[in-house]
């Protein structure tokens, strides 16, 4: 069976952040490989950040109706753009805390830049690069999430083949 690039690994552990961090919202995301994103008219709400160290570097956007960034909202908001548009930001940021917290796991330390989000009536995301990964949808009832990950990694670096310490639990504080 031939061995996973890194740009492999690295999609499969942000996915299961993103797993774990909507489960631990209430909602049972279940992904749905081959789908093709929705296209259509109507609001979408895109947040996306980026992270980096010298050998990988990267974006993490999510993509959903209003609406599903309301179920997943900790407090019900009315359907406010400005509180979604900042809690997709915040979505974004903890996918990719967690992300940046498991690679560490791995002796990859990576950066992460101020979340972005944007709201608008169509969004399409474009490769910058041959890197960029298909989109990952994400069903959470009836609503589904676009993800898209791109990743730049430096040829000759590949990520551990084990986690070679224990990741910190979401929420730990380290004092030193």
């Amino acid at each position: 069976m031939p061995e996973k690039s890194t740009e492999e690994r690295l999609s499969e552990i942000l996915a299961a952040c993103l797993t774990e961090l909507v489960r631990a919202l209430g909602a049972e995301p279940v992904w749905l490989p081959g789908r093709q994103p929705e296209t259509g008219s109507g609001e979408v709400l895109a947040a996306f950040v980026g992270f980096g160290s010298d050998d990988v570097r990267g974006s993490f956007a999510l993509l959903g109706h209003p609406r599903l960034f309301a179920r997943l909202h900790p407090i019900p908001v009315g359907g406010k753009s400005r509180d979604l548009a900042d809690w997709a930001r915040e979505l974004a940021n903890q996918a990719v805390g967690r992300f940046k917290n498991r690679v560490l796991a791995y002796g990859l330390a990576i950066t992460i830049s101020s979340p972005q989000s944007i709201l608008a009536e169509q969004v399409r995301v474009t490769k910058t690069q041959k890197q960029l990964r298909s989109p990952l949808v994400m069903g959470i009832d009836d609503m589904s999430f676009e993800t898209w990950l791109e990743l730049d990694v430096r040829p000759g670096f590949t990520l551990a083949d084990s986690p070679t310490e224990t990741a910190l639990s979401e929420g730990s504080v380290v004092l030193f």
